[in-house]
């Protein structure tokens, strides 16, 4: 069964279940206790800890943010808020030795979201992963053709997954074309559409440079790591949504 991806349901509830702090600038004995409000709204949903980790730990990566931010001097409590989802995303951080941030180079091809994975797209316990369940989804191929085209094929059923081969992709192609894709520096992925009026999407993406395992899933040097960061109903860099990108070959 195929499900085309533009039938699937905007995810406009996010930022709604998302209470915003003051945008007044907080005090350094504030930060901890924004931490924890936020880990305790949505930990397992949009945020998640790949081991234990102390508060004074959590600290230090959320001030690491706020610093690559520009923010670190003088940060808002949204910003705090802000910095720590972009620092524990679902299913785990990207801030590894083992990965970098993907170029236009990197990315160029075909590729599948293998069922092994499908586990990971969202947070354990993320409100958005009862949307999907009942589809039964098998994989999803996504292509990122170098003249900037891009298809996307969602599979669902009890089949068995058709894409083997990047030439699998190409049948799409027959449609009429509505999706490009464009990297607006190396790791900010940007997809248009022509068929959806003011379309939001960018994803944050990483190549992985050394293999690594995690939550039982191998990770493959050449792999894809993708976190989608900007959507329609969601300007707060929460990950909403993961894909773990294998390329398939000619």
């Amino acid at each position: 069964m195929l499900i085309h991806s533009k039938s699937f349901p905007a995810f406009l509830m996010l930022i709604c279940s998302i209470s915003l702090f003051s945008i007044n600038t907080v005090s350094a004995d504030m930060v901890d206790s924004i931490i924890l409000q936020t880990f305790q709204k949505h930990n397992t949903k949009f945020l998640c800890l790949s081991s234990k980790s102390s508060l004074p730990t959590l600290r230090k990566k959320v001030e690491e943010q706020l610093n690559n931010m520009g923010l670190k001097n003088s940060p808002t409590a949204n910003d705090v808020a802000k910095a720590t989802y972009i620092a524990f995303p679902c299913p785990f951080s990207p801030a590894r030795n083992e990965l970098r941030r993907a170029t236009k180079k990197d990315i160029a091809g075909v590729w599948l979201f293998p069922e092994a994975s499908i586990k990971l797209k969202f947070g354990p316990n993320s409100p958005l992963k009862s949307k999907y369940a009942s589809l039964r989804i098998k994989c999803e191929s996504i292509a990122y053709y170098s003249d900037g085209e891009t298809r996307h094929a969602v599979i669902g059923g009890k089949n068995a997954c058709p894409f083997t081969k990047a030439s699998d992709m190409d049948i799409s192609r027959s449609n009429p074309k509505v999706s490009s894709w464009k990297m607006l520096a190396d790791g900010v992925l940007k997809i248009t559409r022509t068929d959806v009026a003011n379309h939001i999407e960018e994803w944050d993406i990483f190549t992985v440079m050394e293999p690594f395992k995690m939550l039982d899933i191998k990770f493959e040097v050449g792999d894809l790591l993708s976190y989608i960061k900007k959507e329609n109903g969601n300007n707060f860099n929460v990950a909403t949504q993961f894909r773990h990108l294998k390329r398939l070959q000619k």
